[in-house]
């Protein structure tokens, strides 16, 4: 328990157990003696007895106890030894409370305060019996607490587990990025030189918007689509009018977001697994639906050839949407289009 927990403890918890102590006195005395005693109190009397004696019987039954626990949770912890602590705490705690105890009932009191054998008696037992409930409070609160730091502990590992995963995952978009567009590049440089310069300064434009937004684990629509816009450059100077991009429906959504570089590996994915000319493009839509998904939709046109692979693109996509854990991408696989359904995500200030 906090400290602000014992303080809370105390000022509230010693009247409600004096209450609760001079009832039961009440119930296991005769009802004659308590009326008896009751009879001769005065209002001092009472003040002495019902506030005084059992607020200091509640406050010596429970300031050991604490400060007990205090003191061997450094010298001997609960999870060395469970038993022998608890054995311990309970016969260090009922024996310095009926040390306590025993002087203060060698002293003579009035016949009226019943301060007897009989009354001596009771406070032992009541005192063993708090005592061993003491003991187990105290324990139980310190492994309840214990359950708690390891749940927090382990949701923390989790977390970072879980980001590092994503980061992982995310490095593996790099060489996928280089590999079609350098290859391209090649391709280019000896027959258009002038292109070439422009097509890496675009090129290194977009490489430097990856490396911005590398952090993120979401980015906002508006911001994917300014990629994808800026990518199509590259599009365009690789396969010119045979691919068609089309982007509609999406202006109502500025507070939802995706995984980062989504777009780009869908419409690198349609690009692999189909052949396509000027006279038959490849065509593919991007829109919203619901507000909950965006639809990357293109027509089929399959390879008579598949090209090595590893299914990297769809992979990635899938892997990091289930690590982010709000849904995972829908796979709509037809004779004549293929689709993709991305859930959209809320964007927040936990993204990073």
């Amino acid at each position: 328990m906090s400290t602000s927990g014992y303080r809370s403890f105390r000022l509230y918890g010693y009247p409600s157990f004096g209450l609760i102590l001079i009832l039961l006195f009440f119930l296991i005395n005769p009802y004659e003696r308590s009326i008896h005693s009751w009879r001769q109190f005065s209002f001092l009397d009472f003040i002495f007895v019902d506030v005084l004696l059992t607020m200091s019987y509640a406050a010596l039954l429970f300031e050991t106890g604490i400060q007990l626990t205090l003191r061997l949770n450094k010298r001997l912890p609960w999870e060395r030894k469970i038993m022998t602590r608890f054995v311990v705490q309970f016969l260090l705690h009922i024996s310095l409370i009926s040390i306590t105890l025993i002087p203060i009932f060698q002293i003579e009191l009035p016949s009226k305060f019943a301060a007897d054998q009989l009354l001596f008696r009771q406070i032992i037992i009541f005192s063993f019996i708090f005592s061993l409930l003491a003991t187990a409070v105290f324990a139980a609160e310190h492994f309840f607490h214990k359950w708690k730091d390891n749940q927090l502990e382990t949701s923390v590992m989790r977390q970072h587990a879980t980001q590092a995963q994503l980061d992982a995952l995310k490095l593996q978009l790099d060489p996928h990025f280089l590999f079609n567009n350098l290859s391209t590049l090649a391709s280019l440089i000896p027959d258009n030189p002038a292109l070439s310069v422009d097509y890496v300064i675009k090129l290194s434009s977009i490489y430097r918007y990856m490396l911005t937004n590398r952090p993120q684990n979401i980015i906002s629509i508006k911001a994917e689509l300014e990629f994808i816009n800026a990518y199509l450059f590259l599009y365009q100077t690789r396969y010119g009018k045979a691919i068609r991009i089309k982007i509609s429906d999406i202006e109502e959504l500025s507070t939802k977001g995706i995984a980062p570089l989504t777009l780009q590996l869908l419409i690198e994915n349609a690009i692999k697994h189909n052949s396509f000319s000027a006279e038959s493009p490849l065509t593919i839509d991007i829109f919203s639906k619901d507000k909950k998904w965006l639809i990357v939709k293109n027509n089929k046109s399959l390879k008579l050839t598949r090209d090595p692979g590893s299914q990297l693109g769809l992979k990635n996509i899938r892997e990091r949407y289930l690590l982010l854990g709000d849904g995972e991408p829908v796979i709509n696989n037809q004779d004549d289009y293929f689709e993709v359904k991305i859930p959209l995500l809320l964007l927040n200030s936990n993204n990073h």
